[in-house]
Protein backbone atom coordinates (compact mmCIF):
# COMPACT_ATOMS: atom_id res chain seq x y z
CA UNK A 1 0.00 0.00 0.00
CA UNK A 2 1.56 3.61 -0.63
CA UNK A 3 1.87 6.52 2.01
CA UNK A 4 -1.13 8.36 0.26
CA UNK A 5 -3.90 6.27 1.46
CA UNK A 6 -2.84 6.75 5.24
CA UNK A 7 -1.03 10.38 4.81
CA UNK A 8 -3.02 13.63 6.71
CA UNK A 9 -4.20 15.70 3.72
CA UNK A 10 -5.54 18.83 5.18
CA UNK A 11 -1.92 20.14 6.21
CA UNK A 12 -1.20 22.60 9.01
CA UNK A 13 2.02 24.51 7.83
CA UNK A 14 3.75 27.46 9.78
CA UNK A 15 5.45 30.39 7.89
CA UNK A 16 9.38 30.76 9.21
CA UNK A 17 8.69 34.06 9.84
CA UNK A 18 6.02 33.42 12.52
CA UNK A 19 7.17 33.12 16.16
CA UNK A 20 6.78 30.24 18.46
CA UNK A 21 4.45 31.54 20.16
CA UNK A 22 2.28 31.16 16.83
CA UNK A 23 3.54 27.78 16.50
CA UNK A 24 2.74 26.64 19.72
CA UNK A 25 -0.95 27.40 19.27
CA UNK A 26 -1.58 26.07 16.54
CA UNK A 27 0.08 22.71 17.50
CA UNK A 28 -2.60 22.69 20.42
CA UNK A 29 -5.50 23.55 18.36
CA UNK A 30 -4.85 21.19 16.11
CA UNK A 31 -3.78 18.40 18.34
CA UNK A 32 -0.60 17.95 16.45
CA UNK A 33 3.24 17.62 17.69
CA UNK A 34 5.27 19.12 14.66
CA UNK A 35 4.72 21.76 11.37
CA UNK A 36 6.12 22.04 8.15
CA UNK A 37 7.94 25.58 8.20
CA UNK A 38 7.24 27.21 4.67
CA UNK A 39 8.51 30.57 2.72
CA UNK A 40 6.28 33.90 3.47
CA UNK A 41 7.68 34.42 -0.45
CA UNK A 42 6.86 30.84 -2.25
CA UNK A 43 4.79 28.68 0.71
CA UNK A 44 7.92 25.77 -0.18
CA UNK A 45 8.85 23.80 2.48
CA UNK A 46 11.82 25.04 4.16
CA UNK A 47 12.11 23.00 7.63
CA UNK A 48 9.78 21.42 10.25
CA UNK A 49 9.47 22.18 13.81
CA UNK A 50 7.97 20.13 16.97
CA UNK A 51 7.14 20.52 20.37
CA UNK A 52 11.10 19.06 21.57
CA UNK A 53 12.37 21.65 19.18
CA UNK A 54 10.88 24.58 21.21
CA UNK A 55 11.33 22.73 24.53
CA UNK A 56 15.02 22.00 24.21
CA UNK A 57 15.92 25.30 22.37
CA UNK A 58 13.66 28.15 24.10
CA UNK A 59 15.45 27.44 27.09
CA UNK A 60 18.98 27.55 25.79
CA UNK A 61 21.49 29.38 27.23
CA UNK A 62 21.63 30.43 23.79
CA UNK A 63 18.17 31.52 23.47
CA UNK A 64 17.35 32.83 27.01
CA UNK A 65 17.78 36.36 26.90
CA UNK A 66 15.78 36.36 23.01
CA UNK A 67 12.17 38.21 23.59
CA UNK A 68 9.26 35.60 22.25
CA UNK A 69 8.65 38.14 19.95
CA UNK A 70 11.63 38.28 18.47
CA UNK A 71 11.70 34.52 18.37
CA UNK A 72 11.17 33.26 14.78
CA UNK A 73 10.79 29.70 13.66
CA UNK A 74 13.45 29.98 11.61
CA UNK A 75 15.50 30.37 14.65
CA UNK A 76 14.80 26.84 15.85
CA UNK A 77 12.95 24.86 12.75
CA UNK A 78 14.94 21.61 11.44
CA UNK A 79 16.22 22.67 8.12
CA UNK A 80 17.02 19.05 6.62
CA UNK A 81 13.69 17.66 5.97
CA UNK A 82 13.38 14.28 5.27
CA UNK A 83 10.12 13.84 3.09
CA UNK A 84 8.42 10.76 1.11
CA UNK A 85 6.39 11.03 -1.94
CA UNK A 86 2.60 10.17 -2.22
CA UNK A 87 3.37 6.63 -4.15
CA UNK A 88 6.11 5.61 -1.80
CA UNK A 89 4.96 1.86 -0.34
CA UNK A 90 4.28 2.26 3.25
CA UNK A 91 7.10 -0.03 4.41
CA UNK A 92 9.33 2.36 2.72
CA UNK A 93 8.25 5.75 4.82
CA UNK A 94 8.21 3.57 8.16
CA UNK A 95 12.13 2.81 7.60
CA UNK A 96 12.76 6.31 7.13
CA UNK A 97 10.87 7.52 10.36
CA UNK A 98 12.69 4.22 11.84
CA UNK A 99 15.94 5.01 10.95
CA UNK A 100 15.98 8.50 11.66
CA UNK A 101 14.12 8.77 15.05
CA UNK A 102 11.81 11.16 13.75
CA UNK A 103 8.44 11.07 14.62
CA UNK A 104 6.39 12.47 11.05
CA UNK A 105 7.74 13.31 7.60
CA UNK A 106 5.98 15.75 4.74
CA UNK A 107 4.71 14.23 1.85
CA UNK A 108 5.78 16.18 -1.63
CA UNK A 109 4.60 16.19 -4.96
CA UNK A 110 7.15 18.19 -6.47
CA UNK A 111 7.53 20.82 -4.32
CA UNK A 112 4.05 21.19 -2.81
CA UNK A 113 3.07 19.60 0.31
CA UNK A 114 0.37 17.60 -0.39
CA UNK A 115 -0.08 15.34 3.07
CA UNK A 116 1.78 14.31 5.94
CA UNK A 117 2.34 11.02 7.94
CA UNK A 118 2.85 10.67 11.69
CA UNK A 119 3.41 7.86 13.89
CA UNK A 120 -0.34 8.20 14.49
CA UNK A 121 -1.32 7.59 11.38
CA UNK A 122 0.67 4.31 10.96
CA UNK A 123 -1.23 3.10 14.35
CA UNK A 124 -4.33 4.22 13.80
CA UNK A 125 -4.28 2.23 10.57
CA UNK A 126 -2.30 -0.56 11.78
CA UNK A 127 -3.65 -4.53 11.12
CA UNK A 128 -3.90 -5.39 14.65
CA UNK A 129 -3.76 -9.23 13.92
CA UNK A 130 -0.28 -10.17 14.14
CA UNK A 131 -0.10 -7.81 17.50
CA UNK A 132 -3.17 -9.05 19.32
CA UNK A 133 -0.94 -11.61 21.52
CA UNK A 134 2.18 -9.44 21.74
CA UNK A 135 2.61 -8.09 25.41
CA UNK A 136 4.23 -4.87 25.17
CA UNK A 137 7.31 -6.20 27.30
CA UNK A 138 8.57 -7.59 24.24
CA UNK A 139 9.02 -4.25 22.93
CA UNK A 140 9.04 -1.89 26.28
CA UNK A 141 11.85 0.21 27.39
CA UNK A 142 13.47 -1.38 30.58
CA UNK A 143 15.70 1.87 31.86
CA UNK A 144 12.82 4.51 32.45
CA UNK A 145 14.42 8.02 32.65
CA UNK A 146 12.56 9.90 35.31
CA UNK A 147 12.53 12.89 37.55
CA UNK A 148 11.87 14.48 41.11
CA UNK A 149 8.85 16.65 41.64
CA UNK A 150 11.36 18.51 43.62
CA UNK A 151 13.95 18.52 40.41
CA UNK A 152 14.37 21.81 38.60
CA UNK A 153 13.11 21.85 34.88
CA UNK A 154 16.27 22.78 33.35
CA UNK A 155 17.54 19.98 34.71
CA UNK A 156 14.53 17.93 33.07
CA UNK A 157 15.65 19.52 30.13
CA UNK A 158 18.85 18.32 30.33
CA UNK A 159 17.85 14.85 30.02
CA UNK A 160 15.40 15.26 27.44
CA UNK A 161 18.50 16.95 25.41
CA UNK A 162 21.15 14.10 26.77
CA UNK A 163 18.46 11.22 25.95
CA UNK A 164 17.01 12.38 22.94
CA UNK A 165 13.54 11.81 24.57
CA UNK A 166 10.72 14.20 24.83
CA UNK A 167 8.66 12.48 27.91
CA UNK A 168 9.93 11.65 31.52
CA UNK A 169 8.18 9.70 34.07
CA UNK A 170 8.28 11.63 37.79
CA UNK A 171 8.70 9.52 40.43
CA UNK A 172 8.48 9.84 43.75
CA UNK A 173 9.78 7.36 46.49
CA UNK A 174 10.02 4.79 43.46
CA UNK A 175 6.23 5.43 42.27
CA UNK A 176 4.66 6.94 39.76
CA UNK A 177 3.36 10.49 40.29
CA UNK A 178 3.46 12.11 36.87
CA UNK A 179 4.63 12.48 33.25
CA UNK A 180 6.22 15.80 32.36
CA UNK A 181 6.37 16.08 28.13
CA UNK A 182 8.11 18.33 25.56
CA UNK A 183 4.86 19.98 25.22
CA UNK A 184 4.34 20.68 28.64
CA UNK A 185 7.70 22.31 29.26
CA UNK A 186 7.66 24.45 25.88
CA UNK A 187 4.28 25.77 27.25
CA UNK A 188 5.33 26.49 30.61
CA UNK A 189 8.66 28.25 29.35
CA UNK A 190 6.75 30.45 26.90
CA UNK A 191 4.06 31.41 29.43
CA UNK A 192 7.37 31.88 31.75
CA UNK A 193 9.07 34.70 29.14
CA UNK A 194 5.71 36.37 28.44
CA UNK A 195 5.40 37.47 32.25
CA UNK A 196 8.38 38.14 33.27
CA UNK A 197 10.48 40.99 32.61
CA UNK A 198 12.96 40.14 30.84
CA UNK A 199 16.15 41.03 33.27
CA UNK A 200 14.83 38.61 35.65
CA UNK A 201 14.57 35.49 33.47
CA UNK A 202 17.68 34.70 33.21
CA UNK A 203 17.91 34.25 37.18
CA UNK A 204 14.38 33.02 37.86
CA UNK A 205 14.00 29.98 35.19
CA UNK A 206 16.39 28.37 36.91
CA UNK A 207 13.80 28.33 39.68
CA UNK A 208 10.77 26.36 38.11
CA UNK A 209 10.36 23.01 39.08
CA UNK A 210 8.99 20.36 37.34
CA UNK A 211 5.85 19.51 40.21
CA UNK A 212 4.65 22.95 38.59
CA UNK A 213 4.56 21.43 34.88
CA UNK A 214 4.17 17.67 35.25
CA UNK A 215 0.78 16.34 34.32
CA UNK A 216 -0.55 14.45 37.61
CA UNK A 217 -3.29 12.69 35.54
CA UNK A 218 -1.55 9.82 34.47
CA UNK A 219 -2.38 6.39 32.44
CA UNK A 220 -0.28 3.68 32.79
CA UNK A 221 -0.23 -0.12 31.28
CA UNK A 222 1.02 -3.55 32.48
CA UNK A 223 3.74 -5.81 30.62
CA UNK A 224 0.82 -8.44 29.61
CA UNK A 225 -1.27 -5.60 28.01
CA UNK A 226 -0.47 -6.57 24.60
CA UNK A 227 0.90 -4.05 21.55
CA UNK A 228 -2.41 -3.75 19.85
CA UNK A 229 -4.12 -2.46 23.18
CA UNK A 230 -1.83 -0.23 23.54
CA UNK A 231 -1.87 1.17 20.11
CA UNK A 232 -5.51 1.44 20.47
CA UNK A 233 -5.04 3.52 24.22
CA UNK A 234 -2.41 5.90 22.64
CA UNK A 235 -4.29 6.38 19.45
CA UNK A 236 -7.61 7.05 21.21
CA UNK A 237 -6.05 9.38 24.16
CA UNK A 238 -3.58 10.52 22.04
CA UNK A 239 -0.59 9.46 23.66
CA UNK A 240 2.58 9.24 22.55
CA UNK A 241 4.35 7.04 25.33
CA UNK A 242 3.16 4.47 28.61
CA UNK A 243 4.66 4.16 31.60
CA UNK A 244 4.52 0.60 32.69
CA UNK A 245 3.40 -0.38 36.20
CA UNK A 246 2.69 -3.04 38.97
CA UNK A 247 -0.41 -2.71 40.87
CA UNK A 248 1.68 -1.01 43.79
CA UNK A 249 2.04 1.73 40.58
CA UNK A 250 5.82 1.72 40.24
CA UNK A 251 7.11 2.25 37.04
CA UNK A 252 8.89 -1.08 35.32
CA UNK A 253 9.28 0.36 31.73
CA UNK A 254 7.95 2.48 29.63
CA UNK A 255 6.39 2.25 25.69
CA UNK A 256 6.46 4.88 23.14
CA UNK A 257 4.87 4.91 19.75
CA UNK A 258 8.35 4.84 18.50
CA UNK A 259 8.61 0.93 19.75
CA UNK A 260 5.59 0.02 18.44
CA UNK A 261 6.81 1.11 14.93
CA UNK A 262 10.15 -0.11 15.39
CA UNK A 263 8.57 -3.58 16.38
CA UNK A 264 6.11 -3.68 12.85
CA UNK A 265 8.63 -2.51 10.56
CA UNK A 266 11.10 -5.41 11.95
CA UNK A 267 8.00 -7.91 11.92
CA UNK A 268 7.40 -6.91 8.12
CA UNK A 269 10.94 -6.47 6.97
CA UNK A 270 11.11 -10.54 8.44
CA UNK A 271 8.44 -11.86 7.13
CA UNK A 272 9.39 -10.15 3.69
Amino acid sequence: MTIDKIMAKDIVTVRKDQTVSDALKLMSKHKISRLPAISPKTGELVGIVTEKDMATKIASSKYEEVPLSHMRISTIMTQDVITAKPDDAEVKVLKKMVDNHIGGIPILDGDDIVGMITKTDFLRNLDKEPYNETPVKEIMTNRVMTVSPDDRLVHARRIMIDNDIARLVVVESGLIVGIITAKDMAKKIIDFKKHVPEKYQHSQIRNLFVQEVMSQTIETTTKDTTIAEVADVMVSKEFSGMPISDETNKVHGIVSKTDILRYIYDFNRKRG
